[in-house]
């Protein structure tokens, strides 16, 4: 068992919302004096993944390698007081200069670990990676937006991630853009047009030609959030949304909360491109079905509250999503590896447990991050928040038994799977509308899937991912993915109890998710015998 927390510690354990809370208010981690300097470039552990060479690279790719770090005059950014304050002092970005001191890995001490990480985290650390519109979505990183590029299909599919979370729970957001065959791009949910992404994006622009179609295919916010200013990159360029678009918690358009549409509002997009409702310019290309779930009194019970759009591009025979299916590694996405520190904050079992930077820390800092971002609360740790010390507890007052790898390891085991919140909060209440969609999407003959965050692109076919919506639509979440489920259990029986959302409706019919089968091979002609 974990050592118990001293005499100044709270004995009570402290969920995730009250983590959040609390954050608005005291901040996450103090500035120190110490820093790391980043080492020189190094082929990346993923090789299909590729980074200019203005991007900083941690030199510990391999479980042996420790970077060795030397004094940098770096300025370092004032602490993080969470949300409310970094919103509140947007218009100031004074740093103070601190003076640094050099050591090696493992950081003396989380505090500077964290620090290390803000202080590459700048506008004048990386001016490449600045977004200036962050305000207008708070998540940490909040302003630094460090971006991985991967070529999915040589010439026609690439996709560019970037970092977004809660204090050091970070996992990526991705954007897919596609070569259209007569010329241009299309891209799909659009990330922060930093000057490092579109110094990415300009070779493909050079060879392909320029953005014509910029789409978003969901209703959530941390996706739609840059069509706007992305657009402004590419003002010839059209937007679409999804029609049921809706922002919470104040449900205003999107472009009145980000009003930076050079061609004026979105375009929204018909609900599929094969019924003759509606038209979109890229239909001979790329096709698309939306799936709308209703079922919650966000929306007044009929209005969808959950959208996401999977979209199908026949030539690379590639299918885009945004959330509905997902598949996780052990190791880190590549994104998450550039700036490694808030994996080796979040790997760490607990208080001043410090970690080198391996791949076995960085997988360990992955795993915690992901059970994190997909299960809130999971049942291995345990939080607890010193009163004395409340930047330090932030970040290393988690107290984690050693289950929580097999709960990684059901994660990771599955080919995919529908995320925890869709499985137990939105699809039970629509799982006719949800498998109609499902076999209008299994129908492509897809060979990957490129989802909105974790692993992609995942191989894939139709069977697979008919067999994990056939999952989430008969089986509980609790025998999917066990007791971590248990708040979002808790958050399901509540919201029932005061009817926010409807009971869940048995599928009209079990059989399962139909999907496309390539037809067998015509047979070989059998030559005719001379006589």
């Amino acid at each position: 068992p974990a050592p118990g927390p001293s005499a100044a510690h709270s004995h009570r354990p402290v969920n995730v919302a009250d983590m959040a809370a609390v954050a608005h208010i005291a901040g996450v981690a103090p500035a120190t004096k110490t820093g790391f300097r980043p080492a020189a470039n190094r082929a990346d552990r993923r090789a299909s993944v590729s980074h200019p060479s203005t991007i900083a690279r941690c030199a510990a790719y391999d479980d042996d390698a420790l970077e060795s770090v030397a004094t940098t005059d770096r300025s370092m950014n004032s602490s993080r007081r969470g949300f409310l304050a970094a919103a509140a002092s947007i218009a100031t970005t004074a740093l103070s200069p601190l003076a640094g001191v050099a050591f090696d890995y493992p950081a003396p001490d989380v505090v500077t670990l964290q620090e290390n990480f803000w202080a590459k985290a700048t506008r004048e650390a990386h001016p490449e990676r600045w977004y200036p519109y962050w305000w207008a979505l708070p998540l940490a990183p909040y302003g630094s937006k460090a971006t991985a590029m991967n070529e999915v299909v040589p010439g026609q599919v690439w996709t560019f991630d970037q970092l977004q979370g809660l204090l050091d729970v970070l996992v990526n957001v991705r954007m897919t853009v596609v070569a259209l065959a007569n010329g241009g791009l299309w891209v799909h949910n659009p990330v922060a047009p930093t000057q490092e992404l579109m110094d990415m994006l300009a070779p493909i622009v050079a060879k392909h030609g320029p953005v014509k179609h910029i789409v978003v295919g969901s209703a959530a916010i941390e996706h739609k959030i840059y069509s706007g200013p992305f657009s402004k990159k590419f003002p010839a360029a059209d937007v679409w949304v999804p029609q049921k678009n809706w922002t919470f918690p104040v449900d205003v358009p999107i472009d009145t909360y980000v009003p930076y549409y050079p061609r004026g509002s979105p375009k929204y997009l018909p609900l599929d491109s094969t019924s003759g409702i509606g038209a979109v310019p890229w239909a001979d290309e790329i096709e698309h079905y939306t799936l709308e779930v209703g079922g919650s009194s966000l929306r007044n019970f009929k209005d969808p509250w959950f959208v996401d759009t999977a979209f199908y591009h026949k030539r690379s025979k590639t299918m885009l999503v945004t959330d509905v299916v997902l598949h996780v590694s052990q190791d880190p996405v590549p994104v998450a590896v550039i700036e490694p520190e808030p994996l080796l904050v979040r790997g760490m079992n607990g208080p001043d447990q410090m970690l080198p930077n391996t791949r076995e820390a960085r997988s360990m800092g992955w795993g915690k991050t992901v059970l994190f971002g997909l299960l809130f609360n999971p049942t291995a740790v345990d939080v607890r928040i010193n009163p004395l010390s409340v930047n330090k507890s932030f970040l290393d007052g988690f107290y984690w038994e050693p289950k929580w790898k097999d709960a990684f390891k059901n994660l990771t085991d599955k080919d995919m799977f529908v995320p925890p919140i869709l499985h137990t909060l939105a699809f039970p209440r629509r799982r006719d509308e949800v498998k109609r969609w499902a076999e209008s999407v299994a129908a492509w003959d897809f060979e990957r899937i490129i989802p909105g965050h974790l692993d992609g692109p995942i191989d894939a076919t139709p069977k697979q991912f008919a067999a994990a919506i056939d999952v989430a639509l008969t089986k509980s979440s609790r025998e999917v993915f066990g007791e971590d489920i248990d708040t979002l259990e808790q958050i399901d029986k509540i919201s029932r109890d005061l009817k926010s959302l409807e009971e869940p409706r048995p599928l009209s019919d079990p059989s399962p998710v139909r999907y496309y089968t390539p037809p067998p091979p015509e047979p070989m002609e059998q030559p005719v015998p001379m006589d």
